[in-house]
């Protein structure tokens, strides 16, 4: 991933403001931002800061929290059957950004594309549900009671009462470490210089040395592959604001 990453960027690291758009030039050296992704599998949340090397280059780091869910689910009475772990992403890692097309000082949209990738981390909590049971107490009667346990293939449906809290399967948490990458375009229709508002669209990549099992009877996933919609929200900081 390394190797990957320099390569990638070190071809664009030697690039200068051009000479022949003088209207684009800037003093900008570093921002960050905070951002909501939407993705084919559920929603994540996340914070970056890029220095900005040139007009046509930024690179820094990625942190991102994300919920992914199986594609398979299907709620049915505030309960997901067959849903045997919840599932989250904690991503940290590097990357960049090639500006294609800055934007002029009259307004516009810049556009470019990015790669970031770095470490994974997968997160499972096993699902408790709120089970019937039947005893018999000291006078030989039966009696109906309710208990917690883990929601497995040998759970019976019937008996099932309710789901249990979130927190109830925190004990059994497993951890999945991995890698990631992430690629797409980029574009930036902030109208002040010192704001960012910019939107990317593009795929992401999990691999794991642990497999993730989110649903029963489906197969365990080493490889996550998401499609998402990155929408920005920050602030720039230019060599006058030093």
């Amino acid at each position: 991933m390394i190797i990957l990453l320099s390569m990638f960027c070190l071809p664009i690291f030697s690039q200068e403001i051009d000479i022949g758009e003088p209207e684009t030039q800037t003093l900008k050296i570093r921002q960050w931002d905070m951002f909501l992704s939407l993705h084919t599998n559920g929603i994540g949340v996340g914070a970056r800061i890029e220095k900005i090397k040139s007009i046509k280059l930024q690179h820094g780091f990625d942190m991102e929290w994300t919920f992914y869910r199986h594609f398979k689910e299907q709620r049915l009475n505030n309960f997901v059957l067959g849903k045997k772990n919840y599932f989250f992403l904690l991503r940290g890692g590097y990357g960049c950004t090639r500006i294609l097309n800055t934007r002029p000082y009259n307004g516009g949209v810049e556009f470019g594309y990015f790669f970031y990738g770095g470490f994974s981390l997968g997160v499972s909590i096993p699902v408790f549900v709120n089970v019937y049971y039947i005893y018999y107490n000291s006078n030989g009667q039966a009696v109906m009671d309710i208990k917690t346990e883990q929601y497995t293939e040998e759970t019976y449906i019937d008996m099932i009462e309710s789901k249990a809290p979130f927190f109830s399967g925190i004990k059994k948490i497993k951890f999945h470490p991995g890698l990631y990458a992430k690629t797409g375009f980029s574009f930036d229709f902030s109208s002040n210089d010192n704001f960012v508002l910019k939107m990317d669209m593009g795929v992401a990549v999990d691999v794991y040395a642990l497999p993730v099992e989110k649903m029963m009877y489906a197969p365990k996933q080493y490889v996550l592959l998401t499609g998402f919609l990155t929408l920005h929200l920050g602030k720039r900081k230019s060599i006058h604001d030093l």
